[in-house]
């Protein structure tokens, strides 16, 4: 080898889904959860670049041992053109001397990590038996989503909606492939969601509201919103926000990001003081209140692609030796 040259590895798609369990990507994302309330990591804030509906992102983050940059692009317009929304790109280097040790491909990255975050939300949230989940937006994130959540959950139905026939069409051989025994049906409209299910997740890139402004449909769900990551999105109506005490969320970077958080708390629907990080309900530094209708916001952060190629990475070195 000449010297001065380094190997760095290339980790495709298929390997950022086949080298970890679900149970490992959990983990990773509790951890990281936890690791984020103590400032021990760099972690400024993402570059948003908008390009008309596009928009693409740089989000880096940096600890004792690894640095981690994802560009990441969202494209809403793909879809008409047979192409994924989502395209990403994780380098992940040495903190120690800068060496770029992995490319690894990002979007699945992001889908797992996204798909492990809010399975966290449903192991603090929901009744361990809860057997009923609703997926709203059944693309990459919505199937990765109902794959985490019925692995972690004794789920025994599964209702979906989505405007898109053909995403439906392939949720459903995705699903099948892993869950044959689980009922999946198909709902006209998003209130039916709510009326079939005990968990509900929301995946979609709407910049409107999904449900109506209609209390009545919110009534002892757990609410988990992983779509509206811009100031001027939201997947939650006001009415929703009339039934919730508290909001718990994965990054409270997203009070500043996400219509979701910035929006009810600017409108005085809820108050500051009642939006919490997750780490803070998994260290118990706050008590879960009683309220039937509960809701956990996701919004992103590199502190979790740091962590997710941590683990991809070191797994693939455990499977080399």
């Amino acid at each position: 080898m000449i010297k001065g040259c380094y190997i760095m590895k290339f980790i495709d798609s298929a390997a950022v889904e086949n080298t970890a369990s679900v149970t490992d990507w959990i983990d990773a994302m509790e951890q990281a959860m936890v690791k984020s309330l103590t400032g021990e990591l760099i972690l400024p804030g993402r570059l948003h670049l908008d390009r008309g509906d596009d928009t693409f992102l740089l989000m880096p983050c940096i600890d004792d041992s690894y640095w981690v940059t994802k560009l990441v692009s969202f494209c809403p317009g793909n879809s008409s053109l047979g192409h994924p929304s989502i395209y990403g790109t994780v380098v992940l280097n040495s903190s120690a001397t800068g060496e770029p040790l992995a490319l690894i491909e990002g979007a699945s990255l992001t889908a797992n990590r996204t798909a492990a975050v809010t399975a966290l939300g449903i192991k603090y949230l929901t009744d361990m038996n809860a057997e009923r989940l609703g997926i709203i937006g059944t693309g990459t994130q919505g199937i990765h989503q109902a794959i985490f959540a019925c692995t972690i959950r004794p789920v025994k139905k599964v209702t979906i909606s989505d405007r898109s026939v053909t995403a439906i069409e392939k949720f459903e051989q995705e699903f099948k492939r892993h869950f044959q025994d689980i009922t999946l049906t198909v709902a006209d409209d998003t209130w039916k969601v709510c009326n079939e299910s005990d968990i509900v997740i929301t995946a979609t890139n709407s910049k409107d509201p999904v449900f109506p402004e209609n209390p009545g449909i919110f009534r002892d769900q757990t609410f988990i919103g992983t779509g509206s990551y811009k100031p001027d999105c939201r997947e939650y109506p006001d009415a929703f926000y009339k039934c919730i005490r508290q909001i718990f969320t994965d990054t409270l970077h997203g009070l500043k990001e996400s219509g979701d958080l910035i929006h009810p708390v600017k409108k005085g629907l809820i108050s500051r003081e009642h939006v919490h990080s997750l780490g803070s309900l998994i260290k118990k530094d706050v008590i879960l209140s009683h309220a039937p209708v509960r809701f956990f916001k996701t919004v992103g952060s590199a502190i979790f692609d740091l962590f997710a190629a941590r683990l991809i990475y070191e797994k693939s070195l455990q499977r080399t030796d």
